[in-house]
This record gives structure tokens, C-alpha cells and sequence, in this order.
């Protein structure tokens, strides 16, 4: 029984080839997000001309409704992608929501930077345009609100950059659509304030953060520290408590450090759009267009003219044959420590009080005791307990001190001393600083302490080092001395500041998703295949190839591929529906596209290799995803429990 789109509903993000969508015909996909499938389609009225449809997921899609207003009525510009229509399918009252736009042949910002290694001066050019189309879009109230690389495109024909995906973009008067702290958005390109309204508000019923214009041009800074340096200011595989740690409190090495072909006075503006502090960024995209001229002005000429990277030659296996050599990009690797690094600073903070009482009694243990002292059997009673607490608080800061450099070097790193004319352009020191103390109280050109964190997550929860024989407190029967003390103190405190706040709670999930009945013919297209109620079958993600391991997931649309013949389906049949992060992660399916083309509504649940309901959580899941064997049973139900 094959369900055709007039009759029954598609799943939105598997449009084939072929399909029509009102008078567009589908050419191929682009890309599928969380909220909405694009696809290159060509105009069935005119053969030969080709634009780019967005297809919500969900049918009366509020973001959808959102961004169409956006690009139709406030976000018209001439570096912002062009509307021209929109509807619903497959039935115009009830289908998924769709609108038009142009189809931009192009690359995304810093696939253009790698791909055509453009000169800075051409890079500084098209950054201008997108920064005056922001001076117009914040000029008029709208926000893009997920500004990074790929939503940058630069056209082929012309070079000109283009603003796409408004889909999470705000404008005055418009309805909230997300009940979240922060909105949505991408990690790694949140502002340092975002990230704190977050720690302090995590939880607070109502708490809202403002979103402005220096939050899209702190996100342009970081897409262009991206571009100009082959890297993101902070990796955004690190864990996200440990990455708001670094976006809050930690300085990035300037571009001109990290890539030594930066102009300086490029180099400047970029740091300054990632400034800590708002009120110290550029406040409009005016001022950032004229600071981005101007820096084009100064320096030699030819180190503007100059392309971003060194460009190496390599025997291509792609290459045709007596093509010879192709190109690509020297990517610049972390600036080198120095060869002779200077002592660290440490500041030991008022976190642990007994050693500075410990040392002031240290000069009077040696003189007699008075008479009317109490017996040394008391003495010794109140003077053990001091051992073993240094020895706990040793242990636990040692385990984080191993956590810390087992993550990254980039919550701490060292970059060499380079000159620089401001304050601002200060390098960090050969060696990491290791500071205790309250993060606002940091100067920004060193490296802050750790904020409260964000987000539980359980990814670096490997077992701890072994103490080395330098490190491991050893308890005597004599009473330490201050200096001793002094001297564990001083390593665990190295590393306090970034590890004691680490959460040991395990990820907040949400509550399982509630009970639902199958859709609509489900039960009768699987009577039909022969599917029967408690007939699983093996599946595997269709994005993994290889042996079953570990990947990570996220709520939200999912395709499975099913692993062998279920009752005369061939094998390979691809099953469309969505994953919910609970305590374990389940899975609704309730379309089936079989290998010969038929597509089936089901009704089908996830179970774990052991037959039980939901895939197990695996040790590194957080909030918002979940660590997960890529394998397990598809299970035929007849309702959702």
C-alpha cells in the first residue's frame, strides 16, 4: 500500500529527486537543520531557472512563519538573501510551510577562505559589505541571532557576500517561540555575556536573555577569526561547560600571532569585536565597515594583497590522471611555546585559610611548652586532622589538575611574547598563569578563572592519574611543616579556579516523551508488509559506516537503516522519525521507504540491544546529547508508551 503526498503526510527532510512542491520541482537537497529541510528545485513555469526552497519539518512551524516575515518585509537588503514565495504542501491549509529564495551559487565563508585563499584586502572587503548589512538589518531591529561561517555565502558570479538562514532571527513585536535561558543558537559563537546571563539565570523560571546587535557582531569576529586562521577561537568539540568556560574568561591568541601573514592592524579589529565586555566591541555595523577600511589603509600594501595562507603542493588521489599536483592551503597550526619560559604566577586565594594560620604558628612549635599547656596526647589530637585535610584537597585539585590538561591546552595555553602597540594586543605568557581568584576580577590579557558552570556533562569522566611520587602526600608521625603545607597548597591551588566547579552531578535530561497513538494507517501498511507487533529488526544509523561504535546524538529528526529483510522488504529500507533525550534516548519512527521506493506509514519504537525500551545513555552525554551505540532494534508497536 504506497501513500502518496496527496493523501497521506511526508516526511519533510527526505524529498527525493522528482518531487514536486507546488509549481517547484526538487532538484536535490542542500541541507536538512533542525527545523527545516532546504532543497535546490527549478521552476516548473520556467525550465532552466533554479532558487532554493525551505521546507519546515513540522507542519504551522512558527519559525518558519518567523523567518518569512523576516526576509519578506524587514531584512531586505542587498547582501541578504531574496524572497520570492512561499505556501504550504501538500495541502494548502494544513501542509508544511515552504518559501522561496534565491539560490545562491556560492561557498560558505570560510570554505571560500580555504578553497580560493583570497587576499586579506579582498577578505576586509567583503566583511565591510556583510558589516553595513548589518548596520541596516539592527538599524530596522532585526537580529540574525546565528551568524557563523556557512551563513555567510560568497556568491561565484560576483564574489558578493550573502546573509542566509534568518531561522532563528527576532525582530520587535515578534512572537517568542522558546521558553530557554539564552535563545537558540551555536556554542562556540555565543557572546561572553550570553554565556554569563546563562550560568547566573540556568534554571530561573521567566529569566530571558536580551539578545543585541553586539552579540551578532561578536559572532561575525569569531567567523572571522575562523576565516583568517584556519581555527575557531576555542575548539567547539570541547565539552559545553568547558567551552562557556573559555568564551567567558579566556583571551584567544590575537590572529596576527596565530597566523603570522595577518596584517596587525587586521589582527586589531578582529580582537576587538571579541572583546569580554560589550560596551569595549563596536557597537554598530557602521563602525565596524569604517575600522575594517581604515585598517585596509595602514601597513604595506602587499601585505594586504596577500592571500591568507601559504598555499602547498600535494599528488592529489582525486586528480585526473596527468593533471599533476593540486593545492591546497598550509593551515597554520597554535603558536609554539617560548623555548625558555618564564617562572609561573601563582595566587593562592583565600580558599584554604589554614595554611596562612599553620604558617604563622610554625615559628612556635619549637619553643617549650608551658606549664599549664594541655597534655601532648590533646596536642597531637588537634594537629592530625590538619594532614589529612591537605591530603584530600591535594587529591581532589590533583584530579582536576589531570582532568584540565587532559581536555586541551586551550583553556590554558601559552603563546610566545610578541611585541604589540596596545594593550589589547598583548600576547599571553610563554607559561600558562594558574590564578584563584573571582572571574571579574581578572584583568581580560590574562587568562580568568573558572565560571560557575553551565551545563553538567560527564565527558572527561575517566579515571584519574596516578599521583607521582612528588606529588603523593605522605603521612607522618611528626607534624608537617608550614612549608610542606605551603607547597601542596600552592600545586593543588594551581588548577582550582578551572576544575572545583566542574559539576559531579550527572546531565540534566528531560522528562520521557509522553504516550501517542500511531499515525494515521500505520497499523494497516504494516499488516500489510507482513510487520508484525513485536517483530524487531536490527538497525544502524544511515550516517554510520563501519563496525557499531559510540556517536552522539541530539533530539530531534533521525534516519535509521535497517540491517537485513524484514518479512520480504529488502534490506537497506530507510525508517524516518525522532529521537527524545530522557533518561535514555527513544525513538518514535513512523515512515518507512523501502529499497524499491514505496513509502509506508509505521509505527515503530527504538530498543536497546538487550530488547528494552530506549537506547542506553552513554558515559559523555550532557543535556542537550546524548553518547549512544549506533546500533540496536527497530520495534513494531501498536501505540507509543
Amino acid at each position: 500500500m504506497v501513500m502518496h503526498a496527496e493523501n497521506f503526510q511526508v516526511y519533510p527532510e527526505a524529498l527525493g529527486p522528482g518531487t514536486e512542491v507546488g509549481t517547484w520541482r526538487v532538484v536535490e537537497r542542500l541541507g536538512v537543520g533542525g527545523f527545516g529541510a532546504v532543497y535546490r528545485v527549478e521552476d516548473m513555469a520556467r525550465p532552466g531557472e533554479f532558487y532554493a526552497l525551505k521546507l519546515a519539518l513540522r507542519p504551522g512551524d512558527e519559525r518558519a512563519e518567523r523567518e518569512i516575515t523576516l526576509l519578506m518585509v524587514k531584512a531586505v537588503h542587498r547582501n541578504v538573501v531574496r524572497f520570492h514565495a512561499c505556501g504550504r504542501w501538500p495541502h494548502p491549509q494544513t501542509g508544511y510551510l515552504y518559501f522561496v529564495m534565491d539560490w545562491v551559487a556560492g561557498r560558505p565563508l570560510d570554505t571560500w577562505a580555504e578553497e580560493v585563499n583570497p587576499s586579506f584586502r579582498e577578505l576586509a572587503q567583503a566583511a565591510g559589505k556583510v558589516a553595513l548589512a548589518f548596520a541596516a538589518l539592527h538599524g530596522a531591529g532585526v537580529l540574525h541571532r546565528d551568524v557563523k561561517p556557512v551563513h555567510i555565502l560568497i556568491r561565484e558570479a560576483d564574489g558578493e557576500p550573502v546573509l542566509i538562514d534568518f531561522g532563528i532571527g527576532d525582530y520587535p513585536g515578534a512572537a517568542t517561540i522558546t521558553e530557554q535561558t539564552v535563545p537558540p543558537g551555536t556554542l562556540h559563537l555565543r557572546s561572553p555575556e550570553s554565556v554569563r546571563f546563562h550560568r547566573e539565570n540556568h534554571g530561573r523560571p521567566g529569566a530571558r536573555y536580551e539578545y543585541r546587535p553586539t552579540d551578532d557582531l561578536y559572532a561575525l569576529g569569531v567567523s572571522l577569526y575562523r576565516v583568517v586562521t584556519g581555527h575557531y577561537p576555542f575548539p567547539p568539540h570541547l565539552p559545553p561547560d568547558m567551552l562557556y568556560l573559555a568564551i567567558e574568561g579566556r583571551r584567544p591568541t590575537a590572529p596576527a600571532v596565530f597566523n603570522r601573514r595577518t596584517p596587525q592592524a587586521f589582527s586589531d579589529v578582529i580582537m576587538r569585536l571579541l572583546a569580554k565586555k560589550p560596551d569595549e566591541r563596536y557597537q554598530t555595523g557602521a563602525e565596524l565597515h569604517a575600522a575594517l577600511m581604515a585598517a585596509a589603509s595602514f601597513g604595506s600594501p602587499a601585505a594586504w594583497d596577500a592571500s591568507l595562507f601559504a598555499w602547498e603542493e600535494v599528488q592529489g588521489t582525486g586528480a585526473e590522471p596527468g593533471s599533476g599536483p593540486r593545492r591546497r592551503i598550509l593551515r597554520p597550526e597554535w603558536p609554539t611555546h617560548s623555548a625558555t619560559p618564564g617562572a609561573p604566577r601563582l595566587v593562592i586565594a583565600s580558599a584554604l585559610p589554614f595554611l596562612r594560620r599553620q604558617a604563622r604558628r610554625e615559628p612556635e612549635a619549637a619553643m617549650p611548652t608551658p606549664p599549664t599547656a594541655s597534655p601532648p596526647h590533646m596536642r597531637q589530637r588537634r594537629r592530625v586532622p590538619v594532614v589529612p585535610g591537605a591530603v584530600v584537597v591535594a587529591c581532589l585539585l590533583g584530579f582536576a589538575a589531570w582532568k584540565m590538561q587532559a581536555l586541551e591546552p586551550w583553556l590554558l595555553p601559552g603563546a610566545q611574547q610578541v611585541s604589540a602597540p596596545h594593550a589589547d594586543d598583548a600576547t599571553l605568557p610563554a607559561t600558562p598563569v594558574r590564578e584563584v581568584a573571582p572571574a571579574e576580577g581578572l584583568p581580560e590579557a590574562v587568562p580568568a578563572t573558572a565560571p560557575l558552570m553551565v551545563e553538567a556533562t560527564a565527558v572527561a569522566a575517566a579515571p584519574p592519574a596516578a599521583l607521582t611520587k612528588e606529588d603523593a602526600p605522605v603521612m607522618k608521625e611528626s607534624k608537617p611543616s608550614a612549608s610542606a603545607l605551603k607547597k601542596v597548597g600552592m600545586k593543588a591551588m594551581g588548577v582550582a579556579g578551572a576544575c572545583l566547579n566542574l559539576a559531579c552531578s550527572g546531565p540534566q535530561v528531560r522528562p520521557a516523551p509522553p504516550p501517542e497513538d500511531c499515525p494515521p494507517g500505520a497499523l494497516e501498511a504494516m499488516k500489510e508488509l507482513g510487520i508484525e507487533r513485536g517483530d524487531a529488526q536490527v538497525f544502524v544509523f544511515d550516517v554510520i559506516q563501519g563496525e557499531p561504535h559510540v556517536i552522539t546524538v541530539r533530539e530531534g529528526n533521525a534516519t535509521l537503516r535497517m540491517g537485513g529483510e524484514w518479512k520480504g522488504l529488502p534490506r537497506g529500507g530507510l525508517l524516518y522519525g525522532k529521537l527524545y533525550l530522557a533518561d535514555r534516548v527513544y525513538g518514535r519512527f513512523t515512515w518507512l521507504r523501502a529499497n524499491q521506493g514505496g513509502t509506508y506509514p509505521v509505527c515503530i519504537e527504538l530498543r536497546s540491544s538487550g530488547r528494552e525500551r530506549g537506547l542506553e545513555r552513554k558515559p559523555g552525554s550532557d543535556a542537550d546529547s546524548a553518547r549512544i551505540w549506533t546500533t540496536g532494534y527497530a520495534n513494531p508497536v501498536d501505540h507509543f508508551e
